[in-house]
C-alpha cells in the first residue's frame, strides 16, 4: 500500500484558510487528491465540512483531521481504524469497559510503532551501509586504468554490510 500525499502550504493566494474556508476544489488540490476522494472519506463519516446546499466549505479542523487521516493511511491503518481514534477523541464512547479495550488496542498499536521505528532504523543503516559499498565500488570503476573492480568482491562487501546488521 503506497499513498503518499503531501500537503501544499496553508496559505492559498485567493486567501488563507482561517479567513473564509476552502471549498472542496481547493481543499482537494491542497493535498494532491481528487474531490472525488475528499467526498469518499465525507461519506465515511470521516470528514464533515460546513455545508450550503450543495457546497462545502472546509475550515481548518477539516484540515489538521484530514492530515491525520492520511498519516494513519500512510502507515497502514484501516478506515475503522482511524475512526475508532475519532471516536475517543471526540468523546463518543464513554463506557468503561469499551474505553479499557480501545486503550489496551491503541497500546497495542503503539507498541507495534515502536517496533516499526526500529525496523526502520536498521533498515536505514543496512541501506546506507549498501550505499558506502556502492559508492567505493564506482569510485574503483572511475580508475584512470579503465579496468572495473571484480563484481564479486562488491556483492562479497555488499553481503558482509548486511550480514552485519542481521544480528541486531
Amino acid at each position: 500500500m503506497s499513498v503518499t500525499h503531501t500537503a501544499k502550504p496553508l496559505a492559498e493566494p485567493s486567501g488563507t484558510l482561517t479567513d473564509r474556508g476552502w471549498t472542496i476544489r481547493e481543499f482537494a488540490e491542497h493535498f494532491g487528491v481528487t474531490p472525488r476522494t475528499v467526498r469518499f472519506y465525507e461519506d465515511k463519516g470521516l470528514l464533515s465540512p460546513e455545508r450550503n446546499g450543495q457546497a462545502r466549505t472546509f475550515h481548518a479542523s477539516e484540515v489538521i483531521r484530514f492530515e491525520r487521516i492520511l498519516r494513519g493511511k500512510r502507515l497502514g491503518f484501516s478506515l475503522d481504524d482511524i475512526r475508532a481514534v475519532f471516536d475517543v477523541l471526540e468523546g463518543r464512547i464513554d463506557d468503561p469497559r469499551e474505553l479499557r479495550r480501545r486503550r489496551d488496542n491503541f497500546q497495542t498499536v503503539i507498541d507495534g510503532l515502536a517496533e516499526r521505528r526500529r525496523d526502520v532504523a536498521l533498515l536505514e543503516q543496512d541501506m546506507t551501509e549498501i550505499v558506502s559499498v556502492i559508492n567505493d565500488h564506482l569510485l574503483q570503476t572511475d580508475q584512470p586504468d579503465g579496468q572495473a573492480p571484480d563484481v564479486s568482491r562488491l556483492a562479497a562487501r555488499y553481503q558482509a554490510a548486511f550480514n552485519k546488521h542481521l544480528s541486531t
